[in-house]
């Protein structure tokens, strides 16, 4: 009995329970971890409403008042509704701008301690427009800065979530080990009675395993079937053969059905293929169509941009002296936005451009090409002094056309960004980078910040403003389709302040790509 006892121990250490014990702790422990985060994602969801509920009330409520306090420059009032506002929970800090009648803005009030080293997951900030409506028209007066901190919410989240994990683990500890003891109380000590009888089992003098369960239970459970079945199975056995003989045959009905369906599949493979290419060719018609009717309506849009700046222009001349200040002022944007729609139908088509028609391949030099950008720029700005460098004897197999415009994109980008630039500087040469030849147009401009790298390439998006450098956004989005026609692609490298690099490849995966 003394070596009983060891030996059930045993059992239990090498048994199911135990793993049967880390398995429920792991399932446990990973489906409260998630029930957890679910809890805390919901509370931080409703925690970071609630905060915008809280900026949509200053913004729907508290505007008016502002409007008007800031219109008569009633600081006192203004500074006690700030106040006011500061003190609503998670809060940080409050900018009212005044803007004069010229655009300037001028900082009227600054409560609180704004965070400008935190990162946007840990902050809220909104730019609340202040208007004033004079004689029934509307007049931006002021901005109003909000930041809220959500150093609050992660606290009680943080406070929340140790409050769940250690109650939750503590109640999966205590429900695993009363599972333990039922399961091994009602099933492994019986299993492992079962394991030592079919160890010791001949089919040769096969023995009922009623002995191990007696009385048996009225109704049976579980094991009382199974030692059931076992001694059914004994008798079974006996018959096995026959089945084995029966199984085999219908082993060799299931193959040759598998062949018949491995078939099938091979005939239905070559017919998605073929539906495939149609489908392709119906996507390269489409694109075609799209194509043309891009140039279409870019082609429509010139008219009636034309009689808009021909008309603006006739009424400036015959009727200007006629008109105020602030209608000559509205005729002059008027004209401005007609030219700007202009510019932007013609970077349009110029992208419709790069992306149609065939290529026509030929050794093309890109040195020369990229001397002649370099002239072009300087003729349309000549009082500039722009230092240029162009490596000699670069050539690469493409579309004489295309790559024309490749250059010309680029070194325009680089003209207009370093006219601030005191000593500007542009170069264009070419070196080998990862087993490739790999070519760049560089210069000494503002450059830009490279967290915004992604947005160079889409079409109408910019990274500088208007008031700042002119342009349309459309330049190096033409750029990327010219060298994605021709199996290449560009990427770029920047700081802020010290110039920019433009680098592009041709035929990465070869001439067919």
């Amino acid at each position: 009995m003394a070596e009983a006892e060891p030996s059930r121990l045993r059992e239990i250490r090498q048994g199911i329970g135990i793993r049967l014990l880390a398995l429920i702790l792991l399932v446990s422990s990973a489906a409260t971890l998630l029930a957890t985060g679910l809890q805390l994602y919901l509370d931080y969801r409703s925690d970071v409403a609630m905060i915008q509920t809280r900026l949509d009330d200053i913004e729907r409520s508290s505007l008016v008042s502002l409007a008007d306090g800031l219109w008569r420059l009633e600081q006192t009032q203004l500074r006690l509704q700030l106040e006011g506002m500061l003190r609503l929970p998670d809060m940080r800090a409050l900018q009212l701008d005044e803007i004069s009648g010229d655009g300037r803005h001028r900082n009227l009030i600054s409560l609180g301690e704004p965070d400008t080293q935190a990162s946007p997951s840990s902050r809220i900030l909104r730019e609340m427009a202040i208007h004033h409506t004079d004689r029934g028209q509307q007049r931006l007066i002021g901005h109003l800065r909000v930041e809220a901190t959500l150093d609050g919410v992660y606290r009680r989240l943080a406070d929340k979530a140790v409050v769940i994990l250690a109650t939750q683990g503590v109640k999966t500890f205590l429900v695993s080990l009363f599972i333990l003891f039922i399961v091994h109380r009602l099933v492994t000590r019986h299993l492992a009675d079962i394991a030592r009888y079919v160890d010791s089992f001949k089919i040769e003098f096969p023995q009922p395993l009623l002995e191990l369960r007696r009385p048996p239970r009225n109704p049976p459970d579980e094991l009382d079937r199974m030692v059931s079945s076992f001694n059914a199975m004994c008798e079974t056995l006996r018959q096995a053969y026959m089945s084995l003989q029966e199984a085999h045959a219908e082993l060799e009905r299931d193959i040759e059905a598998r062949r018949a369906a491995e078939a099938e599949v091979t005939r239905l493979n070559e017919a998605l293929e073929t539906r495939v290419q149609q489908r392709t060719a119906e996507l390269e018609a489409a694109n075609r169509e799209l194509a043309a009717f891009s140039y279409s309506v870019s082609h429509d849009l010139r008219a009636p941009l034309r009689r808009i700046e021909g008309f603006g222009k006739a009424l400036e001349e015959d009727g200007g002296p006629a008109l105020d200040e602030r209608g000559r002022h509205y005729l002059s944007r008027i004209r401005n936005a007609a030219r700007d729609m202009t510019e932007m139908v013609d970077s349009f088509l110029r992208l419709s451009r790069a992306a149609a028609g065939s290529l026509t391949i030929e050794s093309v030099d890109l040195s020369r090409l990229a001397r002649l950008a370099a002239e072009k720029q300087q003729e349309k700005d000549p009082q500039r002094r722009v230092a240029v460098s162009v490596m000699t004897g670069l050539s690469v197999e493409g579309d004489r056309r295309l790559l024309t415009a490749l250059l010309e994109n680029l070194f325009e980008n680089a003209w207009k960004y370093t006219r601030d630039t005191e000593a500007a500087a542009v170069s264009f040469s070419a070196g080998p980078m990862d087993g490739r030849m790999v070519y760049t147009v560089r210069d000494n401009g503002a450059g830009f910040d490279m967290e915004q790298a992604d947005l160079l390439f889409t079409p109408f998006t910019r990274l500088h403003g208007g008031e700042e450098f002119e342009g349309t956004g459309i330049g190096l989005a033409t750029v990327q389709r010219i060298l994605a026609r021709h199996g290449g692609r560009v990427w770029a490298e920047a700081v802020p302040g010290q110039g920019a690099a433009f680098h592009f490849t041709f035929w990465e995966n070869g001439r067919n790509a």
